[in-house]
């Protein structure tokens, strides 16, 4: 477990600082919002800025964060402002703390909406492809669906074995019951799954914590 929260921390550490490299005084990413709460935040803007952003309630009306949740793609600041009229004073109040110029990109997946704003000139295609590019890393890396489905505990008993290392004889064996029955069993959980291998079946078991 170790080496897999290692390796999750510096896929998602590399896909950080090719944002670095499209800011200009700092930006922020939230994934996976559920109404205005994502499941994860990260930002590099000024402390100055963050404890006046949180002072001053501004993520109920922050116009990145509103066009997100209203629709998909890219827009400049410039553009929000105009979008969002009301927004003004918030982008007169973000200048005063050096964030004079941005962009914000808004992506949905999974049934959820993630959102990445970045200080900095207009975005060149080749920015914009690397954002999009991090964004939806971020978004599969972060956020992980919750799975609807349900399995009786006889599958389970099966596909804990499995999980195991044990193959479908020894399962029988252990459980009492024939190979055919482990065999169903465990096409039932396929099925359920809509996985096509056993690795897959296992690996989608393991990551929607179904046993």
């Amino acid at each position: 477990m170790r080496v897999v929260y290692n390796m999750r921390s510096d896929i998602r550490g590399v896909l950080l600082r090719s944002l670095d490299q499209l800011s200009e005084c700092g930006y922020s990413i939230g994934v996976g919002f559920d109404g205005v709460e994502p499941v994860f935040v990260h930002s590099t803007y000024s402390q100055r800025w963050i404890d006046r952003y949180v002072d001053q309630g501004y993520l109920l009306i922050d116009p990145t964060i509103q066009f997100g949740l209203s629709s998909t793609g890219q827009a400049t600041w410039k553009e929000l402002e105009r979008l969002f009229p009301s927004s003004r004073v918030f982008f007169e109040d973000a200048a005063r703390f050096g964030l004079h110029r941005g962009n914000t990109l808004a992506i949905s997946a999974d049934g959820r909406v993630s959102v990445l704003s970045c200080s900095g000139p207009v975005w060149s295609k080749e920015d914009l492809r690397i954002a999009r590019s991090a964004l939806h890393a971020l978004h599969a890396l972060e956020y992980e669906p919750s799975n609807p489905v349900t399995l009786t505990e006889p599958v389970k008993d099966v596909l804990r074995l499995m999980c195991g290392g044990c193959k479908d004889q020894e399962i029988a064996d252990r459980l009492g019951v024939k190979l055919e029955t482990v065999r169903a069993r465990r096409r039932t959980a396929l099925q359920a799954l809509e996985a096509k291998t056993s690795a897959q079946l296992i690996s989608q078991v393991i990551k929607f914590k179904l046993i």
